[in-house]
């Protein structure tokens, strides 16, 4: 069979990309799944900043210190730590992904709890803009 570009995958309405987290079903017994790469991107993104280094047995380095650092006093530099964070972890498991911003925010005026909201690109379709809010806590 010969292969495919991502593309052409996107494109095809018989093709899923991957599984969307958290794991749920669809309505047919089978697990909910993503339909092109951009919508796989985010899903992909998001548990990667989820997800603790040393969480994976199989793979200790796999992950971010973003829940870390949420847990961290919020002062005037802990937005520029997160930013690092996502940046790195994301070039590091993700390449294909290009960060553009990252905001660190605060839930209604709620100092206790912090959303980061990230936008970004994917390599494939570098024109159009996706946007992710995670909350960490």
């Amino acid at each position: 069979m010969p292969t495919r570009s991502a593309r052409e995958i996107d494109i095809d309405p018989r093709t899923y990309v991957g599984l969307q987290l958290p794991l749920k079903s669809d309505g047919n017994n089978n697990f909910a799944s993503t339909k092109t790469s951009t919508e796989q991107a985010v899903f992909n993104l998001k548990n990667l900043l989820l997800t603790s280094l040393r969480e994976r047995v199989s793979n200790p380095t796999f992950g971010s210190r973003l829940r870390e650092l949420c847990f961290e006093q919020i002062d005037e530099s802990l937005p520029e730590k997160i930013e690092g964070e996502v940046r790195k972890a994301t070039s590091t498991w993700l390449p294909y992904i290009n960060i553009n911003t990252v905001e660190t925010l605060t839930k209604n005026g709620d100092k206790s709890k912090i959303v980061v909201a990230i936008s970004f690109t994917t390599s494939l379709e570098p024109e159009t803009t996706n946007e992710l809010e995670i909350e960490p806590t």
